[in-house]
């Protein structure tokens, strides 16, 4: 019986389009792509290079003169107060990182797409060392969830032009 109602909720799941992550396809129509981004953008070229290695991860090819072009054009990270304790000292910070990004496929180009991410971060202010070692790791995290849905943005925007 219990492999039964196994059997039907996956089926179930797959019939409404439910996939793992990363378990969805790219275009096959678009197999080589490239990064262009300026340097002169703190954390772009970190950022460009986990983007980059995300996507090879997909099987994609960066090409010189590909078919399609990612074009980094902001990079914003904020941290910001959220809440503070008895003694009048930050206890815990919001970090947010925002992309500005634009997909162009041959002569054509998309509009200008901004993605966010934010994270909470809490610490004990007597341990600061920790802090910024925590914060570097979200920083991180926040960084791996926007290519991810970078990466979903370029999909269904690729999905939807023909090849130049």
């Amino acid at each position: 019986m219990r492999q039964l109602a196994l059997l039907w909720l996956v089926f179930s799941l797959s019939g409404c389009g439910f996939q793992l992550q990363g378990s969805h396809r790219w275009p096959e129509q678009w197999p080589g792509y490239n990064i262009e981004y300026s340097m002169r953008v703190p954390g772009m070229h970190a950022f460009a290079r986990q983007l980059d290695a995300s996507l090879q991860t997909r099987g994609l090819k960066p090409e010189m003169s590909p078919a399609f072009r990612l074009k980094l054009l902001d990079l914003r990270d904020s941290k910001v107060v959220a809440a503070i304790g008895g003694d009048g000292k930050a206890v815990e910070y919001e970090l947010r990182r925002s992309v500005d990004f634009q997909i162009l496929a041959g002569d054509q180009r998309s509009a200008v797409f901004t993605l966010s991410e934010d994270l909470r971060l809490s610490f004990d202010p007597s341990q600061v060392l920790a802090k910024d070692v925590e914060e570097a790791r979200l920083r991180q995290a926040l960084s791996r969830d926007l290519i991810e849905l970078m990466i979903l943005r370029a999909e269904s925007e690729l999905r939807t032009r023909e090849l130049p």
